[in-house]
């Protein structure tokens, strides 16, 4: 019991970052350093790319879309079965660095800068495909969200505040890699020094 730490947490800190779809996570093993993907094994360091600065006062919001469970009754049980309607999870973003990246994100487009060093917004924006990863992380402590595959754009309009950081709001919904990949995973809080420990 002495080995067992409390699985709450209080993200003060966090980092996303991005890869090409069906990227793997990385291993969540002892002395995992969520800032440095050069620690986080031959396999993986090189694809993951962070995301670079999110908004502090305004978190990541992870929702969950869908109609609510409905419970059918018969006239002999009143409850007799709950139905299982279908959910479609997403995460919003708020992205504060302005450059070609995000923007690619924002606006939706695979065009990087132009020779002039500029970004066209284009015309018919696409929703970019990549594989996320999330690390929030409690002093000592972290949990990791990892998605194969998410649809990006702009979720909502970019806020220009003369008092605060300008941010880029967008939308990764999630979506199935294929049909016999799980739409993400998440691990328990644990502990960076230790790593995740696999149940026996």
């Amino acid at each position: 019991m002495a080995d067992e730490i409390t699985p709450v947490l209080v993200p003060g800190t966090g980092y996303i970052y991005v890869a090409t779809v069906g990227t793997e996570a990385p291993e969540l093993v002892a002395n995992f350093d969520p800032k440095d993907p050069s620690k986080w094994g031959e396999e993986v360091k090189t694809l993951w790319k962070s995301i670079g600065n999110t908004s502090l006062d305004n978190g990541i919001e992870m929702a969950s879309e869908g109609d609510e469970p409905e419970v059918l009754g018969s006239w002999q049980s009143k409850s007799l079965k709950t139905t299982n309607p279908a959910k479609k999870y997403s995460v919003t973003i708020n992205l504060e660095d302005f450059t070609a990246e995000s923007f690619k994100l924002y606006y939706g487009t695979s065009k990087g800068l132009t020779d002039a060093g500029l970004f066209e917004i284009p015309t018919n924006p696409a929703a970019q495909d990549r594989a996320l990863l999330i690390v929030a992380v409690d002093g000592e402590k972290a949990c990791v969200w990892h998605y194969p595959k998410v649809s990006i754009i702009g979720a909502d309009a970019i806020s220009i505040d003369p008092a605060a950081l300008s941010e880029m709001p967008v939308k990764a919904t999630v979506v199935a890699k294929d049909q016999s990949t799980p739409l993400g995973t998440v691990s328990p809080v644990f502990e960076l020094a230790k790593g995740v420990k696999p149940t026996p």
